[in-house]
């Protein structure tokens, strides 16, 4: 009798422990098909993965604590699905273990990776950082990733009110730059941080976004990839149609030639490294039915110290042929003026030193002052 009263108590616990834990596996695989011409050496048809986004796998799971305490943790990791190689590290993306409360918020701590909070900028843009979209006038920036951190975020406070922030250490012996190699060169990365608010009422939200990327050195070096940023934007929801409008600025004080991987013998007259970039855009979505959904956004870029600037063209649609799966496609145009050469694909700062004889470039970028225009399809599935 007493072995079987154990036997049930062991089971009861059993049950207990597993019904205030879980773990969940998830993910997503987006593949499609693109043109794009007015890259270096004409145009190209390809097979990409994650051009409306990034095809990826993960585990999150969460144990009660009690008093409304979990602890959570999260692991995610990013796929070319076209190729089945992994894009980055194992969890490149998400490694991060923590606590969240409903009353006292959330605090994690680990590889935060693309939760840097510059790549919120998604919710202020029409295109929801697909492959033409918020990044590409920025090339890239709003991409940036943060590891080695620790990230708070507030409960709803105020009616509609969240905060979030995060911090990065460097783990060396420098504040700020990226840790040194064998021969004593700092490599990679500098320190990051970031804050955020949040702010949703009735048929709309607005967001602010601080974020600082440093480079290898600890200084703002490249305006594209070591920078302060501040972004501004939001939706307003009217029937079917939400509107989007937004602003970004970037600072880059201590970017030169030398700093972004440029010579002086490769930039047309009269430009040198931007420090400085103003971007700005206006949006719409259409959910025209259940399953179906239009967007159209225009994107305007102008740097400073005679880069010019350029504007974005985008129009998308998807079709949902479920709840998890669905169709997308996307059209963009970028209109470069006569200094500047920014590509669709988020490519770096500098002339594309187009080889003729090997047909090979080191980025994607036109000649200054040329367009580029591409189209993309695809299927998205989430699981």
């Amino acid at each position: 009798m007493k072995k079987t009263v154990l036997a049930l108590s062991i089971m009861a616990a059993a049950t207990a422990a597993q019904a205030q834990s879980s773990v969940t596996l998830y993910g997503r695989i987006d593949n499609g098909f693109q043109f794009e011409s007015g890259i270096p050496g004409g145009h190209a048809w390809s097979a990409e993965s994650g051009d409306w986004g990034c095809s990826w796998f993960g585990l999150e799971g969460a144990e009660d604590l009690g008093g409304g305490t979990k602890a959570v943790f999260q692991l995610e990791g990013q796929l070319n699905t076209i190729t089945g190689a992994s894009a980055g590290n194992l969890f490149g993306r998400h490694a991060t273990i923590g606590f969240t409360n409903d009353h006292y918020g959330l605090f994690k701590v680990g590889n935060l990776g693309a939760g840097e909070l510059s790549q919120d900028s998604w919710g202020t843009d029409p295109q929801l950082m697909q492959r033409y979209a918020i990044a590409t006038l920025v090339r890239g920036r709003n991409w940036a990733s943060a590891s080695n951190g620790a990230e708070y975020d507030s409960p709803v406070l105020l009616g509609g009110l969240v905060f979030k922030g995060q911090y990065s250490l460097t783990n060396n012996t420098s504040w700020n730059s990226a840790p040194v190699n064998s021969a004593g060169v700092p490599t990679g990365q500098g320190r990051t941080d970031a804050v955020e608010g949040i702010y949703t009422f009735g048929s709309g939200h607005v967001r602010v976004i601080y974020d600082e990327v440093r480079g290898a050195n600890g200084s703002f070096n490249n305006v594209y990839s070591a920078s302060r940023s501040i972004l501004a934007g939001g939706t307003y929801v009217i029937g079917p149609v939400r509107l989007y409008a937004g602003y970004q600025h970037l600072s880059a004080p201590d970017a030169t030639n030398a700093s972004v991987g440029v010579s002086n013998a490769s930039q047309p007259g009269g430009v040198s490294a931007p420090t400085g970039v103003n971007h700005e855009w206006v949006g719409a979505a259409w959910q025209v039915n259940d399953a179906a959904a239009i967007t159209g956004a225009v994107f305007h870029a102008n740097a400073n110290n005679g880069n010019g600037n350029a504007t974005l063209f985008t129009l998308g649609a998807t079709y949902a042929l479920s709840k998890r799966t669905f169709l997308y496609t996307e059209a963009g145009y970028v209109h470069n003026s006569s200094t500047s050469n920014i590509n669709l694909g988020n490519g770096p700062y500098g002339n594309n030193n187009y080889d003729p004889s090997t047909g090979t470039s080191s980025n994607g970028n036109p000649d200054y002052g040329h367009s580029q225009t591409g189209v993309f399809a695809g299927i998205m599935t989430m699981f």
